[in-house]
């Protein structure tokens, strides 16, 4: 079942109001910096949880393949 789409209504940024990431990271105190990088990764977990199809297509594959057979150690 693929994951439902959140659409948000955005209203158009007036001209004094554009601030880029750039701008606002350096101004924040290191808690809220802390704070919105643990959101950021609570964020990423509950897409992973909410959509486990889509995070499986991109697993990385092991490259190391198991042993099919003992192996002498002599």
């Amino acid at each position: 079942m693929p994951c439902k789409e959140v659409s948000m209504a955005l209203r158009p940024p007036t001209p004094q109001a554009l601030v880029t990431p750039a701008q606002v990271w350096p101004a924040l105190s290191l808690d809220l910096r802390t704070r919105v990088i643990g959101l950021l990764a609570q964020l990423a977990l509950n897409v992973i949880v909410a959509c486990p199809a889509e995070a499986e297509a991109g697993k990385e594959v092991a490259d190391v393949h198991p042993a099919t057979g003992a192996q002498n150690p002599s």
